[in-house]
C-alpha cells in the first residue's frame, strides 16, 4: 500500500516513515521481555539518560509502524507482517521489546493475539502493537485501522476507545494509584455500555521491562510518581467480530502526562 492511498475516515492521509536510520550497536531479539529493572524517578543525570533511550524507542516505534502500515496489502498475512515488524527490529533497533501482536479481521477481537497464516482483505479491522529496545530500554505502541469505511457501529467504538484513552491520559499524574487510574477509564467505557468489553488493565510500567511496576489495573496496589513511564491502552473487544485498542507509552511530568509515542489516532481507512 502505498502512503498516499491511507486517509483518516473523512480526512487526511496517514503518513509513512522515510527514515533510513540504522544502529551499529549488536541488535539481539528479544521475547516477552527486556533487561531487569526500571527507570529511576528524579532528575538525576542517571535518569535523563534513561528517558532519552526511551524516547529514542518510543520514536522508532512511531517510524517503524509508518513503514509497516505503508507496506501493507491484500494477500498479505499477518505472519508476514510480523517478520517484516521483527526485520525492522534488527535492522533499526536493538531488538524487540515483544513479540508484536498482528491482527486481521476477527482475530483483532483476541487482546494477545498471536499472528497466524490469516491474509489481509477489505473490510478488516488491522490492529498492530508493537515495541523495541534501545540501550535495554522499552517502548509500546498499538493502533488500530479500518480497510473499508468504517459502520457506524466500528466508528462509534473506535472514538469511544480514544475518548477512554485520552481520559485516562489525562487523569495519568504524580499521586494517583493506579486502581483509581483503571476505574477513570473503565468507568466510562461502562458508562457507555461497554463495560464487559473491555477484559485486561488499562495499562503498565514500562522500562527495561515491558511490563513492570506501577500496574494500572483494577488490582493494583501501585501508586504513580514523577518519572515514571507507563502505557495507556483501553480496548474494546467483540468475539468474532472485531476489537479496538489503541495504546502510547506516557511519561509523568509535574503537569501531568506527555506522550511520547506520536503515531497519529485519528481514525484511519487504510486502501490495500
Amino acid at each position: 500500500m502505498r502512503a498516499s492511498q491511507a486517509r483518516d475516515a473523512g480526512s487526511t492521509p496517514v503518513a509513512r516513515s522515510k527514515t533510513s536510520s540504522r544502529r551499529s550497536t549488536d541488535r539481539t531479539q528479544v521475547s516477552g521481555t527486556c533487561d531487569a529493572g526500571s527507570i529511576p524517578a528524579g532528575s538525576t543525570k542517571n535518569f535523563r539518560m534513561s528517558l532519552s533511550k526511551t524516547r529514542a524507542a518510543c520514536q522508532l516505534a512511531d517510524l517503524i509502524l509508518a513503514e509497516v502500515v505503508g507496506n501493507l496489502r491484500r494477500g498479505k498475512s499477518e505472519m508476514e507482517v510480523a517478520a517484516e515488524i521483527r526485520k525492522l527490529a534488527k535492522a533499526k533497533t536493538d531488538g524487540l521489546a515483544f513479540p508484536p501482536i498482528v491482527a486481521f479481521g476477527r482475530n483483532s477481537a483476541r487482546p494477545h493475539h498471536s499472528p497466524t497464516e490469516r491474509k489481509l482483505k477489505p473490510g478488516d479491522v488491522v490492529k498492530i502493537d508493537l515495541g523495541f529496545r534501545i540501550d535495554g530500554f522499552c517502548s509500546d505502541l498499538t493502533r488500530t485501522f479500518f480497510t473499508a469505511e468504517p459502520t457506524d457501529f466500528q466508528r462509534k467504538i473506535y472514538e469511544t476507545v480514544l475518548a477512554a484513552q485520552k481520559l485516562g491520559i489525562r487523569k495519568t499524574h504524580s499521586g494517583i494509584t493506579g486502581k483509581d487510574l483503571d476505574a477513570f477509564a473503565r468507568g466510562f467505557l461502562a458508562e457507555k455500555g461497554f463495560g464487559k468489553n473491555f477484559v485486561h488493565s488499562l495499562g503498565h510500567g514500562v522500562g527495561r521491562r515491558i511490563h513492570q511496576n506501577p500496574k494500572i489495573g483494577p488490582k493494583s496496589k501501585s501508586t504513580l510518581k514523577l518519572g515514571d513511564v507507563l502505557t495507556i491502552e483501553p480496548g474494546l473487544y467483540f468475539k468474532n467480530r472485531f476489537g479496538i485498542r489503541i495504546e502510547d507509552t506516557v511519561l509523568i511530568e509535574k503537569n501531568g502526562a506527555e506522550i511520547l509515542t506520536k503515531f497519529p489516532k485519528k481514525m484511519a481507512v487504510l486502501a490495500i
